[in-house]
């Protein structure tokens, strides 16, 4: 697809969850409502343990799927 043609799909909000499975329900959420996504996951400092890391999911919505192509 040529640059003038493809559009970048728009963040909407930029959602932090503390487990996998609230990850997944805002992913089945996103998907009724027909908006895209991207996932990832990351390691932050433990709030109640300084000496130890615990696991956040980031779940960014798009106003549209975004293709293979876009980062």
């Amino acid at each position: 697809m040529s640059d003038d043609v493809a559009t970048t799909a728009q963040v909407l909000s930029t959602n932090i969850f503390d487990s996998a499975s609230e990850a997944i329900e805002a992913i089945a959420a996103a998907d009724v409502l027909g908006l895209g996504i991207k996932v990832s996951n990351r390691l932050v400092q433990d709030e109640d343990d300084a000496d130890s890391l615990a696991e956040e999911w980031v779940v960014e919505l798009l106003t549209s799927i975004p293709t293979g192509d876009e980062d």
